[in-house]
């Protein structure tokens, strides 16, 4: 008898203590029904002690570990799922585009670099930069991705092309369409790299007789002026402008010297106009660009090169 009021007692004592488990963060995560069943119940006890001004009752709430560990859980929950969701539409999405890919290689499958970039232009939907809408469609990211790599292509194989021949055959290409992503912008781009590699390490002097090519009339407005030349140009320049003004014996050299040039066309018998070009020349190009930006950095005014500077 003795022995049956104690396994009794025991296995009550155990129920008791099974009642009174709190439940924690991982019970939450593991139950999410009773997570968000426990969170209804801890809004209406805050609700009607802030209703009722009880202070300690919505205190009592705020320091409920259930209360805490259901909520955590929830959020934990929620980042959960809407990463694996995200995960799930990444991989579709992917599928998608590989799908797309396929079609699309095989459509363009035997055409020249230039005849596929033709057939991307005529894809309407995916012209232009990629809106929001053209990111979410398969087709439109898998068209740009071949496209880049038809644009990679015609790059490579344009660039082995001299100067000149590169220069006629952009003009050629761009004689009838001239849109943004047409066979005519992958030939300026390649003009353009073309001409920055041939200038990669020039000295400014190089660089400088090298304007008449790069910046022709015709080509003047162009990507291979604005940026390939003038990149270089500037590069270079800053190297002799910062050398004027650490350097006081080169800056007064070069300064006196760029003075006894433009003294010396002034003292010459010519027509307005072609004195006026000689000027513009000698004052615009190296070192008296540079020397003339020295004068200004070193704080001594705007430079006209009437006279020298006295050492």
């Amino acid at each position: 008898m003795k022995a049956l009021k104690a396994v009794v007692f025991v296995l009550t004592t155990t129920l008791v203590l099974v009642g009174c488990d709190k439940k924690n963060e991982e019970y939450f995560l593991n139950n999410i029904d009773a997570a968000n069943k426990k969170m209804e119940q801890c809004n209406k006890a805050f609700n009607k002690a802030f209703m009722a001004n009880d202070e300690k009752g919505i205190k009592k709430v705020e320091e409920d570990t259930e209360c805490r560990a259901a909520e955590t859980a929830i959020k934990k929950d929620k980042k959960l799922k809407y990463e694996l969701e995200k995960k799930r539409k990444e991989e579709e999405k992917k599928q998608a585009i590989e799908s797309e890919m396929s079609t699309i290689n095989k459509q363009l499958m035997g055409l020249s670099w230039n005849d596929s970039v033709n057939e991307y232009l005529k894809v309407e939907e995916c012209q232009n930069r990629l809106t929001f809408t053209q990111r979410e469609n398969p087709k439109c990211e898998a068209w740009k991705t071949i496209y880049n790599e038809k644009v990679d292509e015609g790059i490579k194989e344009l660039k082995q092309l001299s100067f000149d021949e590169l220069k006629l055959k952009m003009q050629s290409l761009c004689k009838l369409d001239k849109r943004t992503n047409s066979n005519c912008s992958i030939a300026q781009k390649a003009l353009e790299e073309k001409a920055a590699d041939e200038l990669t390490n020039a000295d400014i002097q190089t660089i400088e007789a090298k304007k008449s090519l790069y910046c022709a009339d015709d080509i003047a407005q162009l990507s291979v002026c604005r940026s390939s030349w003038e990149k270089a140009w500037e590069n270079e320049s800053n190297k002799f402008v910062k050398l004027y003004i650490e350097n006081n014996a080169e800056f007064i050299n070069t300064y006196n010297s760029c003075v006894n040039k433009l003294q010396e066309i002034k003292s010459q018998e010519l027509d307005w106009q072609e004195k006026n070009k000689l000027e513009l020349s000698i004052k615009d190009g190296y070192p008296c660009s540079q020397v003339k930006e020295a004068y200004l950095k070193r704080g001594m005014g705007y430079s006209r090169f009437d006279k020298k500077i006295e050492e």
